[in-house]
Order: structure tokens, then sequence, then C-alpha cells
């Protein structure tokens, strides 16, 4: 006698396919979680080195950051006009390795956005952008010097710069488009902020209990003058 060979009927079958479906479908969430914490640890050493980088340039600028406002001249080539922006000045310090300059979370969300983290020691006298002196910062742990943008670069603006928290927490300026107002999407509706003693947190919005943009006061959103 021949023994009957074992097999699945095809409710086995449908069965085990549903079963694998529920647990995929309960595993990805994770696993895009887990893969979007990895892109933020890239990120937040993209901005350790921009802090290393900022430190070496205040060696040897009388201890002042770099200064701001200019444009490149040919979109996403970095030849920047008007003496140069702020990462052109910490050019010296990065190397040759720009890519220091893009989130892989933001170039993706944005089709390959090409700069991604903006100065915020950013501050103007008559006009002119000024450096600000490091050590005129009386609160560094409070003082943001950096971050992710929540909105893409012009593709001629190699000089990301803002003194107010529109930037990293809230795209309310009038001439985004529509579409692009409304919090960052990247790395968990997080941002990575580098302060001005070297520390990298990540935040969802504005903590005026843990930031500034003052020199001397806690808690403000906005330069309020000049150094």
């Amino acid at each position: 006698m021949k023994a009957n060979k074992g097999g699945f009927t095809l409710i086995e079958l449908l069965v085990v396919i549903a079963i694998i479906s529920i647990l995929a479908s309960m595993l990805l969430p994770a696993l895009g979680k887990a893969k979007e914490k990895g892109v933020t640890i890239f990120c937040v050493n993209n901005l350790h080195n921009i802090g290393m980088a900022m430190q070496m340039y205040g060696d040897d600028a009388n201890d002042r950051l770099p200064t701001t406002s200019a444009n490149i001249t040919i979109a996403g080539q970095g030849a920047w006009t008007n003496g140069g922006g702020w990462m052109y000045g910490l050019q010296d310090y990065i190397g040759k390795n720009t890519n220091v300059y893009r989130c892989p979370a933001l170039s993706q969300q944005y089709k390959q956005s090409g700069y991604s983290y903006f100065l915020g020691s950013e501050a103007f006298y008559q006009g002119g952008p000024v450096s600000i002196p490091m050590r005129g910062i009386d609160i560094p742990s409070f003082y943001i010097l950096s971050g992710d943008c929540i909105y893409p670069a012009d593709p001629l603006n190699a000089d990301l710069n803002n003194n107010i928290v529109d930037t990293a927490f809230s795209a309310s300026d009038a001439w985004l488009p529509t579409a692009q107002q409304f919090p960052s999407k990247i790395h968990n509706n997080r941002r990575n902020i580098l302060f001005a003693d070297w520390h990298i947190s990540t935040y969802k919005s504005f903590r005026p209990s843990e930031m500034t943009f003052s020199l001397e006061n806690p808690g403000i959103p906005y330069e309020p003058y000049a150094p």
C-alpha cells in the first residue's frame, strides 16, 4: 500500500497568508521608525561635525562664529558670492565632504534638497551681517547655533540662516507654497538642534525652558538685537 502524502489545503494556505500579512502590517511601522532613527543619528553626526568646524573656525577668527548672508551663483554648486556664507566659512574645516550639509531625510522628502541646516546665530547691524562672538553668549546650553530646517533651501541659497523659530519649528513664512506650510515630516516629526555648548538634542517644538536666540536671556524665540 502506498502511503498518503500530506499537504496543505487551500484554506490552510489562506490562513497562513493572512497571518503573515497581519504580522507584516504590525512590523513594518516599527521597521520604518527604526530606519528613521538611524537617519536621525546620521543627521546628528552631521551637526556634530558642523559644531566641531564652528569651534575650529572660532579658534582662527578671534572666537567669532561665521557670518551669514550670501548666495551661490550656480544651483547646487557651492559657488558663493558676497564674500561667502557661513557654510563657505566652515569649508576649510569641513573639507570636501559637502554631504555634511545634507540630511538624508530632508533630501529625500524634498527630492534631493542640497542644504538642510540653518545657522541660528544670525545678527545684523545697520543692515549688514554681524559675526557673533562665542564668548558673548552668556547661556551657551540654551543658545541655538544650528539645526534642521523644515523646508528645502532655494537652489541658489547655500547660506541658510535664521534668528527666529520658523526655520526649525513652523513654516509660517508667507512666501512658502501652501503645500509646504506644515511641521517637518522627518525624524519622526522631531528636529535636531545644535546648541552653543555643542550638545545636540531633538525636539518637536520650540521649548522656552531649554532654548533661546538671545545672547543673554533664555526662552527668546528670536534674536532681539545685534551684538
